[in-house]
C-alpha cells in the first residue's frame, strides 16, 4: 500500500488560512465550517466516482476510499457521496469478488491486496455501503490470509497499513477475534525507535506508520483482556512517545527537508485515537488550508493538495477514523 509514504515525495507549502479553533466539531458544525473542504475534495473525484493518481484518468482507489471517509466526516450527505459510495464499494464488477477476482481489490494473478481490502472493509462500514454480501466475501478472502500466529501470512509480504487496515476493517465488520489476534501480533512489528515503519524505510519509525497503527491499537484494545491490554498498552504508550520525540516545534512532522503534511495528519489522527490529542498539530493542519478549501503540500504552489485533503479532513476536526465508526 503505498499510503502516505509514497505521498512523501508529492506531500506539500504556504499558509493562508489559520484557523486557530481546537475544539472537536460535530459532523453538522464540521460540515458548516469547512463546506469549502468538502467542495474542494468532491470536485476531485472524477465524475463523482474516483480520485485520479499520477496517470490521468486512472483512479487510485486507496486515496478514494479514504476520500469517502474524509467526505463522510466532514457530514457530506448520503446522496451526494451516492456515485462514490455506489461505484468503488457496492459494484462487484468495480472493486472485484471472491469468484472474479479482477477488479481493483485483486493484483492481476487474482491475490487480494489486503490492505486495501481492509481499507475498503472498514470505508463500507463507516460509509453504510449497501454492499454486505460482497463485504461478506471479501471479509472472509482476508480472514484466510490471516496465519495462527495472528500475522498474515508470510507469503503476502505484508506491510505496517496491511496490519493496521486489515484491524480496522475486520474489527468494523464485527470480526472481533481476528483483529484482536492481528492487532496483538502487529505489536510485534514495532521497531526499536519505538514507532512503526512506513512500509518503505524498514528499519525506522515514521508518523504516517506509528499514526494508522496507533488508531489500530485503540480500536482493538477495548475487545482485549487484561493481560492484552496490559501488552497494547505498553505498545500504545512508547508509540506516542516515538511522536512526541520526533515532532518538530511540537506540531509537525518533515521529511525530504520540508513538513510532511500526509505523515502530520496520520499523526495526529493516531494520537486523537490513542488518547493523546495534540492541538497544536490540529492548528498546524488548518494552518495550511488553502483559499480552495484544499490542504496544501509544500508542491501545490498555495493550492490545496488532492492526496493532501484526502487524508486530512479528520485531523482538521480534531478526530480520528475510529470516530467513523461508533
Amino acid at each position: 500500500m503505498y499510503q502516505t509514504s509514497g505521498l512523501r515525495i508529492i506531500a506539500t507549502t504556504a499558509a493562508i488560512a489559520v484557523i486557530t479553533s481546537i475544539s472537536a466539531l460535530s459532523p453538522a458544525s464540521a460540515a458548516s465550517k469547512y463546506a469549502s473542504t468538502d467542495a474542494f475534495l468532491k470536485s476531485k473525484f472524477t465524475d463523482g466516482k474516483f480520485i485520479e493518481g499520477f496517470t490521468p484518468g486512472k483512479a487510485d482507489f486507496g486515496f478514494t476510499l479514504e476520500g469517502i471517509l474524509q467526505r463522510v466526516a466532514l457530514g457530506e450527505s448520503k446522496s451526494s457521496l451516492s456515485p462514490a459510495v455506489s461505484y468503488n464499494l457496492e459494484n462487484a464488477s468495480i472493486s472485484g469478488d471472491a469468484s472474479s477476482r479482477n477488479g481493483f481489490l485483486f493484483d492481476t494473478k487474482g491475490n487480494l491486496k489486503l490492505g486495501l481490502a481492509g481499507k475498503w472493509l472498514f470505508t463500507s462500514a463507516a460509509a453504510k455501503a449497501n454492499n454486505l454480501k460482497l463485504r461478506k466475501a471479501i471479509q472472509g478472502i482476508l480472514e484466510s490470509k490471516i496465519d495462527n500466529t495472528g500475522d498474515l501470512a508470510p507469503d503476502t509480504k505484508a506491510n505496517t497499513y496491511d496490519r493496521a487496515w486489515a484491524v480496522l476493517g475486520l474489527e468494523a465488520n464485527g470480526e472481533k477475534n481476528l483483529s484482536l489476534a492481528v492487532a496483538l501480533n502487529m505489536s510485534s512489528h514495532q521497531v526499536k525507535d519505538g514507532g512503526f515503519n512506513d512500509g518503505w524505510t524498514l528499519g525506522s519509525g515514521s508518523p504516517d506508520g506509528s499514526g494508522i497503527v496507533l488508531q489500530a491499537l485503540a480500536f482493538a484494545k477495548k475487545l482485549a483482556n487484561k493481560t492484552q491490554q496490559a501488552k497494547l498498552n505498553s505498545v500504545i504508550k512508547t508509540t506516542v512517545a516515538y511522536l512526541k520525540s520526533t515532532i518538530i516545534g511540537g506540531d509537525h512532522f518533515e521529511s525530504y527537508g520540508d513538513y510532511n503534511i500526509n505523515g502530520t495528519e496520520y499523526a495526529a489522527m493516531g494520537l486523537t485515537a490513542a488518547g493523546s490529542p495534540n492541538g497544536a498539530i490540529k492548528a498546524f493542519v488548518a494552518s495550511k488550508l488553502a483559499t480552495d478549501g484544499g490542504i496544501q503540500s509544500p508542491w501545490s504552489d498555495g493550492a490545496g493538495d488532492t492526496y493532501a485533503t484526502a487524508q486530512g479532513a479528520l485531523a482538521l476536526l480534531g478526530q480520528s477514523y475510529l470516530d467513523l465508526v461508533k
